[in-house]
């Protein structure tokens, strides 16, 4: 038996969790930690929100984007308990991880946001780093994860009133919409095969979110409808992309839809022939996991600068090439295009970084040394 068990308590939300699910079951493999899951319905109601005048705020909303876990030493019993926050936005906290957990470890990690927290919370935060949807062919406890999901998703919809059962029903939709999609979650075997693209094909394809109820969706549609005529206006021969069809996009944006196909596994084997890829902010200045896609396929990055702090920050010059207007968007695109080493260098640093930074395995291994520094101390 290996010295350390984790256990996995079966989250609210299993798309944006696959990766730390992942990270564990890879390791189990490798034979470093002992995986068990446990069912748990708990609502685990509470966010933290900081305001944009910076006053912290509670609420008793659900935070389905969290997941909990317990690290146990098999040899002293002794055990700690840790979170992933997984939530787009950097300025919204799960209460109850940060009441339960030891440490929570959140993607989207902004210091002036947690700096207005209470101090006991400040000093539980950690930087999680980039991620991105995945499953492992080792991953096990489908059944109950399944049913983890259901029932933690009743009990936060569940009030005694005569909208109960319409309320159910609908969850149930919903949920079972949601488990249907995370079959379509590609392997990680997928993501450590490597092709660079043998072209100069430069792609973005994107997509519109579901309803423009919020001025951040409206803009990030803006954006990337600007950057999608742009690029099409200078690089008309090598840009693959644009937005992937559906009713907004379809509606609004008919004159940049993508020519790429939005498949998952599709659009993987257009992702690894492309040579250069732009990236733009996710919701919420979140990291988008794109980011973690590219660097995966070892692909000339053209990048918008990244808010989100990470555990090792991506460098301009090294890893990829930031743009902060449409001037250097273009530039950076047509110097990568003529100076071959520099490429190449791109290229290489952002499959490393991925190979010790963004990797599942990695990530989560870096996460359990962290907590089996504190359960030993």
């Amino acid at each position: 038996m290996p010295k350390y068990t984790v256990i996995i308590y079966t989250p609210q939300e299993l798309n944006h969790s696959s990766f730390i699910q992942t990270g564990l079951f890879e390791l189990e493999k490798m034979g470093f930690v002992e995986v068990k899951v446990k069912l748990d319905i708990h609502k685990n109601l509470g966010r933290y929100i900081v305001s944009d005048d910076k006053h912290c705020n509670e609420t008793k909303q659900a935070y389905p984007k969290v997941s909990l876990y317990k690290l146990i030493d098999n040899t002293t019993q002794k055990n700690i308990l840790f979170a992933t926050d997984l939530y787009d936005f950097a300025n919204q906290f799960s209460k109850a991880a940060l009441e339960k957990c030891d440490v929570v470890f959140k993607r989207n990690y902004e210091t002036e946001f947690v700096e207005k927290l209470p101090t006991i919370h400040q000093k539980k935060l950690r930087k999680l780093g980039l991620s991105f949807g995945v499953h492992s062919n080792h991953k096990r406890y489908d059944k109950l994860f399944f049913i983890g999901l259901m029932l933690s998703n009743f009990n936060v919809n569940y009030k005694w009133d005569r909208f109960l059962i319409k309320r159910i029903n609908n969850t149930y939709i919903k949920q079972r919409s949601h488990w249907n999609f995370i079959s379509t979650t590609r392997k990680i075997s997928r993501f450590e095969s490597l092709n660079k693209g043998t072209d100069n094909t430069i792609l973005f394809q994107t997509r519109c979110f579901l309803r423009e109820d919020q001025q951040d969706v409206i803009n990030i549609h803006e954006q990337r409808h600007h950057i999608i005529k742009l690029l099409r206006k200078h690089f008309s021969n090598q840009f693959l992309g644009g937005f992937i069809p559906s009713k907004i996009a379809n509606e609004k944006y008919a004159d940049a839809l993508s020519n790429v196909p939005s498949e998952p596994e599709l659009y993987l084997d257009a992702l690894k022939k492309a040579k250069i890829v732009i990236y733009t902010r996710g919701l919420a200045n979140s990291p988008a996991w794109k980011m973690a896609e590219y660097c995966s396929q070892g692909k000339i990055i053209i990048a918008e600068r990244l808010t989100t702090e990470l555990p090792v920050p991506l460098e301009h010059g090294k890893e990829l090439l930031f743009f902060d207007t449409d001037e250097e968007l273009v530039e950076n695109i047509k110097l990568v295009l003529t100076d071959e080493s520099l490429g190449n260098d791109l290229s290489v640093n952002a499959r490393r970084y991925f190979e010790k930074h963004i990797h599942p395995a990695q990530s989560v291994k870096r996460i359990l040394d962290i907590m089996i520094t504190k359960l030993d101390n």
